[in-house]
Parts: structure tokens; sequence; C-alpha cells
């Protein structure tokens, strides 16, 4: 039978009491000198030690979800917008932009529609 969640996060608050206090004891026995380099030291192992098991594992993208992240109606637009400004700067690389963006604005139609 398993141990109500509540029992269970007593018993790990209690651990980790018993290993801090531990901890301390071996820090408070070194000398005054040494002290300060062992309590980053431990800090640093305990950072590094849980910091590996808090990420969480991404979700499996489907197919689907990768399609409508890369919709290049969206890199249209943006490519739209940031040619504009680059056909005053430097009209020849603001024109190509724009047209990248008018290819990319028609792909993403026509995939939209191919998708429904």
């Amino acid at each position: 039978m398993p141990e109500p969640p509540a029992t269970r996060e007593r018993e790990l608050d209690a651990r980790v009491e018993e290993l801090a206090r531990r901890l301390i004891a071996l820090v408070n026995g070194a000398s005054p000198e040494q002290r300060p380099a062992l309590r980053e030291y431990a800090l640093e192992l305990l950072r590094d030690g849980t910091e590996v098991g808090e990420a969480a594992p991404a979700p499996a993208a489907t197919a689907k979800t990768n399609a409508a992240a890369t919709n290049p109606i969206g890199i249209a637009l943006l490519l739209g917008i940031l040619s504009l400004p680059a056909m005053l700067l430097f009209t020849p690389v603001g024109l190509v932009l724009f047209a990248m963006a008018l290819v990319m604005g028609v792909w993403g139609i026509v995939a939209t529609l191919i998708r429904r």
C-alpha cells in the first residue's frame, strides 16, 4: 500500500534536515580559513546536483504541431515588416526581403489550403 503524500513529504523533510545538520557540523569543524570555501563548495554541489532533476522532459511534438509552428505566413509577415526599413537603407536587400516575404506568404496560403 503506498504511503500518503504528507507522510512521504515529512520523511523527506526530516532527511534533508538531518543531512543539513551533518553538513553544518562538518563545515563548522573545519578551520576558520577553510569555512567560506567549504560553504561555497557545498552550495555548488547542491546546485549542480539538483538542477538536473528539475528539468521536465519536453512533450513530444506531433506532426501537426510542427507544421503549425513553422507556418510560412508568420515568417512572411516578419520578412515583410523587416523589408520596409531595409528598402530605405539598402534598396536591393529590401527588395529581396520583400520578394521572399511574398513567396513565403503565397507558400503559407497554399500550404494552409492543402492541409484543410
